[in-house]
């Protein structure tokens, strides 16, 4: 039979139980493990046991193991002869069974298949399969693995067992059964967990005998609840578990101090033996407190029998083997040197206490031998330093823990530390805080021990808690006893020489005769796993060290390398051949490739030297889960097969996984086994969500941190949060480096939670998940908010003369590792300021322009800095990298500082202007303080806007009075924004607000500072903010889709010096692409399109190059190639679809109203013809079902067009194409828009074009103001009696007037004086104040499609209204000059008109017309509509009287 036929790739379940198989009753049993529950998997059949091979074997196969056995839950699947190899037959087994409803049930009986015959001629014994179940009891939740609450599984879960009747028989069993030794203490009273569902319903009443709790007898509890006071905890111990004090044979409160070490009973070595041990056996023995600790000859000769085992305890456990042990390297111990103790005999006796005023006698010889007959409550720990002999010295008194100040802190002080914690000898004596600055009481200084006292706190000193210091003076220590270890490699974390740190030195250690548990345990200790091997087949070790320890035999109650004894420490204890080399499973790397990032792509997994894969067969998220998780890179997203990140190359490592999702390593899921597969490179891949995030609103690189263990994104607060731990943050995150931290940020309402540990980072780990954590006390950090971290490209700034960083010379910046000289093309006075600052320089006194002060090649950047002069930083500026020109070496930006960060300069005088034949410049300032800044705003961009200044702590504007282009070109080369495009007046950018500081500018246009400009005054004017001046420079840029029918989807133009232009699309990638799509709200990703046709018409290709990097967080920060006219060819112009596309909603690129979206075509006039409707992005027609006159009077109304005199059907007016978008409307006639009216859902219609419908309209169609049309509103209608409503009111008065007075005229005279009044009308209106901006009534004057964006779009149904003012010098910008720019045609190529500037003095500068639209998808620069460039000239805002008109001062 061919075995392939039987086999199934996902969810086969093997099914080994106790049954009938022919009639022969088939057994189970694992064998050759730890323990009954675990084990290679045999199986009973006629007599003969053999083992079993299966080509899948799953945890679902084990987890019926661990069910019939009573074994618990499944943990493991190994194969490959995991427990080793067994003579006899091999049965294979396979099946194919439905899934499992839920965890617990298993449906396999019916699809069972077993081949019970001997197999050997098949398979080998090398891929016997094996089972680790759990076992039916375990202790959980103890502080190492032979303690803790007492748990059996039910078959489902696993229950807490009360301390009802619980003897310690029971856990003489429990402990046995686990290979824990023997029970040394029960501990009852222990409170539930929150989430212990029930508690186990049965008493065991063991004798102490059995070999497994499951074997002991049960008594159910009465009703099924067992009486009991809370939990129980059992305490196993497999080497210590008896304690006694001996004199002369007979055990008392007194005399040497023997332990029962694994059976045999063992006198404890003094060498290390404290005063708080001796507390802890007193205690144990129920012998009161210890009175002294007497050291001297061998109580009791009982020749070998000595350990040298060191324990920690701090005085206030209840049992010796509680405290912190150590029995490596155990020294000799002579018979005279046994530890004894002297209790005080009475459990209840009550000491004196000690006095905390009086040191011992500088001459005494007290030591730790002997102790006062008082009682001291006060404890000493060493904290942070990585083990129990170093770090900083705490003494816990009155309830709270302390420290010392270092003031005198000497090594005669550390010897008395190192001998009251039994570390040995000090080592070292440190100060102001080398392990970290304690917190809570300092509660000694100024100590001055002589190194015999028995307790620190007996050395002279200022007194108990009197001192004059900080914890940032806090002292601590080094002891001899301090171990440390690690393994020496040069390429691999989990592999290499393993050293031990001792007695100050690191040392090798010996391989003889290390065991596989030893090995175990030594990488499970150094974070690598929990196995590992021993090479002894790598090369001789260069140079010499130590070899300090030899002989260790751990055991598997030992949870450090510190607990297993071993041969005393000796600095030759072995040859440099016999030097141990380890691999751990760990030394294994996992990565993901070619996902765009370090949590998404390839799973890839180095062994051996070679990076392999994983098959995708049975690939999920629960695999997925472990390589997330894993990797640092939180929860998985997407698990992903068929090598959706590429095919890799190189082995195929692990097939057929089948993880939990709970592993701590991919490869310790089951699987087909390493290197076992049946695949061609069908890899797996995955999608994390990554640990660490910064949330913010200005991109990925910037905000708050939050991390994400599991299914959530958690706060970071700011409690302790260090730049380190930022410096790594923003180097996982591809964000460059860390430039600023802060914290105080408020908690959002919908965290739900704070992260409850403190990240400490050294800086160099690769991920935050890799950096050491403290859990903050209680589960909740100190904090004052949430920390948040800036990363930038732009790390590091300085001024370099002549190779010597200082407070002058040429500026250079580090970006992205690399030093870079600044372009000065864009370089402003504000920028200089900046650096100063940043650099403790001062102010900037001048910012020269010269040649390149130290070569460099090609290192000169040109990424423009928009400083406002009062940022910290000179990355805090906005910035500008895209179109950047070519810089020469004579053109680098420099900066003269005023080289004192605390110098106080003279205030700037504000009233005195710079001379009208001055030379000064942007690059050189007066020595004063001119504390004032500029900006534009309201104009969608840096570069753009209504100009603005900050004075005496306010922002206000300047008047138009005399603004033209030499005053803009002030403003725009101070703001480092270019050439002057226009100077705009009469608010063009809104009214703002605050004070007119400048009036009636007259610049030359080469002063440093538009305050320098001659004026009236500082803050002297006669004018109102309907009169603001603002500026377009020629650095504005704008973004925008061109696409008749889509939003967030077309072709991708941008707005520079003054024309909109196309954007090249080499070498566009994801990231710049999705930048894009941020930008302009059209969702975080998109595609870019080269398979579109060739665009219609003629544009500047502006720029080609761009390459966005994650730090950006707009188009505008990408650098590229400089900007030119003519980038690249129109078949390389970029098409971008984003995710977030969708079909427009006005027909136009403005923002509209239902006005717009109706249109009548194919009449005889604009008022007549078909009707028809936009919707969905396409116009569409009406069917003419329940088509009336009602309706053609909304109709009509609507598009201004008058009344409606005929609704016409049947397509009279030829048939529409497209969708037929509405249908049955039915309107009463008085609705204001057609969408009012009742009708069928949008598109359902059983209609075709021969029923179109249509209307005819009385009279011409009147374009209603722009209130009324949906725009908003250039200006508000004019007030008083010129309003519409008031001219109304003003000729019905007449009339009445008339009508009255001259009652019996003749209707001719009547008909006369009626014309009189209308030129009366007229000619009051045209004398009427010239300035005021009356408001275009016509739409298409509004928008004035020929003006300075429309870039030549044509609008057949526009009509432009001529312009109201008489000083507009016609189409296009009044003042405007266009920047040249390489490969541009002459400016009579792109338009055919441009006037040209002119001034006169005391007149007015006037703008004709205003930008146009950008598309309803433009997001000028900073995610914000512009609200210039969606509408018409923005007039006066709105008057609320009228002003006498008056000649302006000359």
């Amino acid at each position: 039979m061919a075995l392939g036929r039987h086999l199934s790739l996902r969810g086969l379940c093997v099914l080994l139980l106790s049954t009938m198989v022919g009639g022969q009753a088939l057994e189970l049993r694992l064998k050759d493990g730890a323990h009954r529950c675990e084990g290679r998997v045999e199986a009973k059949y006629k007599g003969e046991w053999g083992t079993v091979y299966a080509e899948y074997w799953l945890l679902a196969g084990v987890e019926e193991v661990c069910r019939q056995l009573e074994c618990g839950v499944a943990i493991d699947a190994p194969r490959g002869s995991y427990f080793g190899p067994r003579l006899g037959p091999i049965w294979f087994l396979y099946g194919s069974c439905e899934s499992r409803e839920d965890e617990s049930t298993l449906t396999l009986y019916k699809c069972l298949h077993i081949h019970l015959k001997n197999y050997n001629d098949t398979f080998s014994h090398d891929q016997d399969i094996g089972a680790v179940c759990s076992g039916s009891v375990r202790l959980f939740g103890g502080d190492r693995p032979c303690s803790g609450h007492v748990e059996v599984h039910s078959g489902k879960e696993w229950i807490p067992v009360s301390d009802g009747n619980f003897t310690l028989p029971t856990a003489q069993v429990i402990c046995a059964e686990l290979g824990c030794g023997k029970a040394v203490s029960v501990l009852k009273h222990m409170p539930f967990r929150e989430s212990d569902g029930q508690v186990w319903a049965e008493e065991f009443r063991c004798e102490g005998e059995e070999p497994e709790l499951w074997v002991c007898p049960r008594v159910p509890c009465p009703g099924g609840m067992c009486h009991h006071s809370g939990a129980v905890q059992v305490a196993c111990s497999a080497a210590y578990s008896e304690l006694r004090l001996m004199t002369n044979g007979s055990s008392q409160c007194e005399g040497q101090v023997e332990m029962n070490i694994s059976g045999r009973w063992r006198a404890l070595c003094a060498s290390h033996w404290t005063l708080a041990n001796a507390n802890v056996v007193c205690r144990q023995l129920g012998c009161g407190v210890a009175i002294s600790t007497p050291r001297g000859p061998h109580l009791v000769g009982r020749d070998d029998q000595i350990s040298a085992v060191r324990f920690h305890c701090l005085g206030t456990e209840s049992f010796l083997w509680s405290c912190p042990v150590t029995a490596l390297g155990g020294s000799d111990c002579s018979h005279g040197n046994m530890a004894s103790v002297t209790c005080s005999g009475n459990q209840t006796q009550v000491l004196p206490q000690c006095s905390d005023s009086l040191p011992e006698p500088t001459g005494s010889a007290a030591s730790g031998e002997s102790a006062p007959y008082c009682s001291d409550g006060r404890r000493l720990r060493l904290v942070d330093g990585g083990g129990h002999c170093a770090g900083r010295v705490e003494i816990l008194d009155q309830d709270s823990w302390g420290t010392i100040c270092d003031d005198s802190w000497d090594l005669d002080d550390a010897r008395v530390v190192c001998r009251q914690l039994g570390c040995g000898e000090a080592l070292n004596a440190t100060r102001s805080a080398h392990f970290g600055a304690g917190s809570g009481p300092i509660w000694l200084d100024d100590l001055n021990c002589t190194g015999k006292e028995s307790h620190v706190w007996k050395c002279p000193s200022r007194g108990w808690g009197r001192h004059d210091c900080r914890h940032k003076q806090d002292a601590g220590v080094i002891c001899s006893e301090f171990l440390a270890l690690r393994m020496v490699s040069e390429d691999q974390q989990c592999a290499g020489w393993l050293e031990v740190f001792y007695n100050g030195t690191w040392g090798s250690v010996c391989r003889n005769p290390m065991e596989y548990i030893t090995v175990s345990l030594i990488c499970r200790q150094l974070g690598c796993g929990d196995s590992g091997s021993l090479n002894p087949s790598v090369a001789l070790r260069e140079g010499s060290r130590p070899q300090w320890v030899d002989g260790i035999r751990c055991r598997k109650t030992d949870t450090s390398l510190w607990q297993c004894p071993s041969d005393p420490w000796n600095y030759t204890s072995c040859s440099p051949k016999e030097e141990a080399y380890i691999s751990c499973e760990d030394s294994r790397q996992l990565r993901l490739v070619d996902g765009g990032g370090p949590c998404a792509g390839r799973v890839e997994i180095l062994d051996q030297g070679s990076w392999g894969t994983i098959c995708d067969n049975g690939w999920d998220l629960d695999d997925a889960r472990v390589v997330c998780r894993q990797l640092g890179c939180g929860d998985a997203l997407n698990a992903t097969g068929s090598a959706h990140f590429g095919s890799g190359s190189g082995p195929i490592w692990l097939d057929t996984l089948d993880c939990r999702g709970k592993e701590s390593h991919v490869w310790k899921c089951p699987s087909r086994g390493w290197g076992a597969h049946n695949c061609s490179h069908n890899d797996a891949g995955v999608i994390c969500s990554g640990f660490v995030r910064l949330v913010g609103d200005n991109g990925p690189c910037s905000g708050r941190v939050e991390v994400r263990p599991g299914e959530e994104w958690t706060p970071v607060s700011d409690g302790n949060f260090t730049l380190r731990t930022a410096q790594v943050i923003c180097a996982e995150l591809g964000c460059g480096k860390a430039v600023s931290v802060l914290g105080h940020e408020l908690f959002r309402e919908s965290d739900g939670r704070v992260w409850a540990e403190e990240f400490r980072c050294e800086g160099e780990e690769r991920k935050l998940w890799w950096c050491p954590r403290v859990p903050c006390p209680g589960g909740t950090c100190h904090h004052s908010g949430a920390a948040q971290v800036i990363c930038s490209v732009y790390s590091e700034v300085r001024l370099m003369t002549n190779g010597s960083s200082q407070c002058e010379g040429q500026v250079e910046i580090n970006i992205s590792g690399q030093w870079r000289a600044l372009c000065a093309s864009h370089w402003s006075l504000a920028n200089a300021n900046v650096v100063c600052r940043q650099l403790g320089c001062g102010v900037a006194i001048s910012t020269p322009r010269g040649p390149h002060l130290v070569e460099r090649g090609d290192q000169i950047s040109t990424v423009r800095f928009h400083c406002s002069g009062a940022e910290s930083f000179l990355w805090s500026c906005p910035v500008t990298a895209l179109g950047g020109p070519d810089c020469s070496h004579d053109n680098t930006a420099s900066v003269i500082c005023s080289g004192n960060q605390t110098q106080v300069l003279p205030q700037c005088n504000d009233s005195v202007s710079e001379p009208a034949d001055s030379a000064a410049s942007e690059e050189s300032a007066p020595y004063c303080l001119d504390s004032r800044q500029l900006r534009l705003v309201d104009g969608g961009g840096l570069c753009t806007g209504r100009v603005e200044i900050l004075a005496q702590g306010s922002w206000g504007t300047i008047c138009d009075d005399g603004w033209d282009l030499d005053d803009a070109r002030v403003v725009c080369r101070q703001l480092g924004c270019g050439e002057a495009l226009n100077a705009t007046g009469s608010a063009h950018f809104g009214a703002g607000s605050g004070p007119i500081w400048l009036d009636d500018l007259n610049c030359t246009g080469k002063e440093s500072h538009v305050w320098r400009c001659p004026s009236r005054g500082w803050g002297r004017h006669d004018c109102r903010h309907k009169e603001d001046a603002g500026v377009i420079c020629s650095e504005f840029l704008a973004l925008r889709m061109v696409r008749e029918d889509q939003e967030c989807a077309g072709w991708l133009e941008v707005f520079y010096n003054g024309t909109w232009g196309s954007v090249c699309h080499n070498p566009m990638d994801d990231v710049t692409v999705s930048i894009i799509c941020s930008q302009l709200g059209c969702g975080d990703s998109g595609s870019l399109n080269t398979s579109v046709g060739l665009r219609e018409g003629s544009r500047p290709h502006w720029v080609d190059g761009i390459q966005c990097q994650r730090t950006d967080h707009s188009l505008w920060q990408c650098p590229s190639d400089p900007w030119n006219y003519n980038s690249c060819s129109p078949k390389e112009e970029a098409y971008i679809s984003c995710a977030g596309r969708r079909p427009k909603s006005c027909p136009g690129a403005a923002p509209c109203t239902d006005r717009e979206k109706l249109r009548l075509r194919g009449g005889d006039s604009e008022c007549s013809g078909r009707v028809e409707v936009w919707h969905s992005g396409s116009w569409g027609t009406v069917c003419d079902d329940s088509w009336s006159l009602a309706e053609a009077e909304v109709v009509c109304q609507q598009l201004g067009c008058g009344q409606a005199l005929e609704a016409v059907r049947t397509a009279a007016f030829g048939p529409g194409n497209g969708s037929i978008w509405l249908d049955e409307v039915r309107c009463g006639g008085r609705e204001s828009s057609l969408w009012d009216c009742a009708a069928e859902p949008w598109g359902q219609s059983d209609c075709k074009h021969e029923e179109d419908a249509g209307v005819r309209c009385s009279g011409a169609r009147t374009t209603l103001p722009p209130a009324i049309a949906g725009t908003r509103p250039a200006s508000n209608p004019l007030p008083g009696i010129f309003s519409l409503p008031g001219v109304l009111c003003l000729i019905l008065g007449a009339l009445l007037f008339l009508v009255l007075i001259i009652l019996v005229t003749q209707l001719l005279r009547w008909r006369a004086e009626r014309r009189a009044f209308s030129s009366y009308e007229g000619a009051l209106a045209e004398a009427e104040y010239e300035e005021l901006d009356y408001l275009v009534t016509q739409k298409e004057g509004l928008l004035d499609i020929a003006g300075y964006l429309s870039d030549g779009e044509d609008d057949k149904d526009s009509r432009s209204a001529p312009d109201q003012r008489t000083d507009a010098p016609g189409e296009g910008y009044d003042d405007a000059e266009e920047v040249p720019v390489p490969g541009a045609p002459p400016a009579s190529q792109v338009r055919e008109e441009e006037v040209p500037p002119e001034k006169e003095d005391g007149m007015r500068s006037q703008t004709g017309s205003s930008l146009f639209i950008f598309g309803e998808e433009a997001d000028p620069g900073e995610g914000e509509e512009s609200p210039w460039l969606l509408q018409g000239d923005k007039g006066d805002p709105g008057y609320d009287d009228i002003d006498v008109p008056q000649e302006h001062p000359q």
